[in-house]
């Protein structure tokens, strides 16, 4: 009987612990279900928010003349991947196109505005786009966003005017401008001819240096800037390869040297190639072989730190270049401190001003009335307070020792 007592209770006692368990993780189930389907409420209000946001960047008018003809449209990476030379918008970093078409009644334009995520993206695309643009279009860069304005007819319609119509609403600038092309020279150099490239997609499309595209090796953040020199009779196209490391800069030189040297003698006297520092250069279609020596002499290789990561907190805190988000925010909180402080203290000042006014003004209004009324001279109790007078009721003492006030001439 007792076996059987000392079963059934370790049976009751398995029963409640699995009951326990079963319980605590349905609960957990349940959480589990609640944290992922707060999330996605987040996610879908974050996502509704940064819509909003970009079809903010689109009103539904543009300067005085030009009325929507359509809502705006917002594509991602992956609807825009199908177009021509989406392999090329990737390698800037594209993430979101919003466009929208207004009319004046006579002309349709559509503007379409590409959010590549930082600033050397916009300007990098903007540099590549900029030769292949039609009469009917124009493009301009603003922090993170590249600007496409095209129309229906010629591209006189698109003035200054327009282009300063959109540009009120583009803000945010994220990251720094790329530091590559200022190592350009200026010497001879065609305005507007430098091309910022980051990808392998992009090098491929420039004729004078697309056989290049399988040599150069962009992995671990390597660029490339090119530009159109004025070279004897005609024009040099220089380019400058940036690698981060000693070691690249040496891989990607021999395989370079290896391709250039396997042309004919003809070709090879027309380019030039040559490393300096961490730099790759070469110049091809060259005429006077002395002024292109010149120019590429003029490119100095300046050490630039770079840490590897894709965040800004894979970066030690001593290395970490300043963010401009918080530097924003700094100065705004040291703004609204000093403009607290400033009207702190000038309402303190105010209040002591207003206190000296006040006393001042109620001292000397008491001081006219009582030299008006005569009492100028007259003693003045300050407020009002009674005095009692008791010289002539006190009681003779009866100790001879203590006399009476005004008895003798000693007094106690």
């Amino acid at each position: 009987m007792p076996k059987l007592t000392f079963i059934s209770r370790l049976r009751k006692s398995f029963i409640g612990t699995c009951s326990w368990l079963l319980i605590t993780i349905s609960l957990l189930i349940v959480s589990d279900i609640q944290g992922q389907t707060r999330e996605q409420t987040v996610n879908q209000s974050q996502n509704s928010h940064a819509t909003q946001q970009l079809r903010a960047l689109l009103p539904a008018r543009l300067g005085e003349t030009w009325r929507p003809a359509g809502q705006a449209r917002i594509w991602n990476v992956e609807q825009f991947s199908a177009l021509p030379d989406a392999d090329v918008y990737s390698e800037y970093g594209l993430q979101k196109i919003i466009s929208r078409a207004y009319t004046n009644g006579k002309t349709k334009i559509t503007v379409e505005i590409f959010d590549l995520g930082f600033i050397s993206g916009a300007y990098g695309l903007f540099t590549f786009n900029r030769v292949f643009l039609q009469p009917n279009r124009r493009e301009f860069y603003e922090g993170r966003y590249l600007v496409s304005i095209s129309s229906n007819s010629d591209g006189r319609v698109i003035d200054q005017s327009l282009i300063d119509a959109v540009k009120p609403d583009l803000i945010g600038e994220v990251g720094q401008f790329p530091f590559l092309p200022s190592h350009l020279p200026e010497q001879d150099k065609i305005a507007e001819s430098e091309k910022y490239i980051v990808g392998p997609a992009a090098l491929a499309k420039l004729q004078v240096f697309g056989d290049l595209k399988n040599l150069a090796g962009f992995d671990g953040g390597v660029e490339a800037t090119t530009a159109d020199y004025r070279n004897g009779d005609g024009i040099m196209n220089l380019m400058i390869i940036e690698y981060h490391t000693p070691q690249s800069a040496s891989d990607g030189y021999a395989r370079i040297a290896s391709h250039f040297n396997s042309l004919p003698q003809q070709e090879r006297e027309k380019r030039m190639l040559k490393r300096i520092g961490n730099y790759v250069v070469e110049a091809v279609n060259i005429q006077d072989q002395v002024s292109a020596q010149n120019i590429v002499g003029q490119i100095k290789y300046e050490a630039k730190v770079y840490w590897a990561g894709r965040k800004l907190s894979d970066i030690p805190l001593e290395f970490r270049p300043p963010d401009p988000v918080a530097l924003e925010e700094a100065r705004r909180t040291v703004q609204v401190l000093l403009r607290s402080f400033y009207w702190i203290g000038a309402m303190l000042l105010s209040a002591i001003l207003l206190g000296i006014i006040a006393g001042s003004s109620l001292f000397y209004w008491n001081r006219y009335r009582r030299r008006k009324l005569g009492l100028d001279n007259l003693f003045s109790d300050a407020g009002g307070s009674l005095r009692l007078n008791l010289d002539d009721y006190l009681l003779a003492p009866e100790e001879k020792s203590i006399q009476q006030i005004g008895e003798g001439n000693d007094r106690v």
